[in-house]
């Protein structure tokens, strides 16, 4: 069971390193606003995240389970993704 932990933490790590170009391009090649920026970020977590659930979405659980896809301490990568979305377009409206 530790085991399952481990790879499912490594996953999402994995997946935030992905997605870190987008960052990177986003913000210092094209000069984009953070909110936007992170904002693809999010998107790109969720989407990547999901994707990779996808594959075992006959299985129960396995939207949130840690088994079927990158996790973060017990959360969901998708979830990170779409708290990283949420955060941005509150800062996008507040300034």
């Amino acid at each position: 069971m530790i085991i399952l932990l481990i790879r499912g933490n490594i996953l999402g790590l994995i997946m935030f390193v992905a997605v870190s170009p987008i960052a990177l391009i986003g913000g210092f090649f094209l000069k984009l606003a953070d909110p936007i920026t992170m904002s693809c970020v999010g998107v790109a977590l969720v989407a990547i995240d999901l994707l990779v659930r996808l594959r075992s979405r006959t299985s129960k659980g396995w939207l949130t389970q840690k088994e079927f896809g990158g996790t973060l301490f017990f959360l969901p990568v998708w979830a990170f993704g779409i708290v990283v979305v949420g955060i941005n377009f509150a800062n996008a409206l507040l300034k």
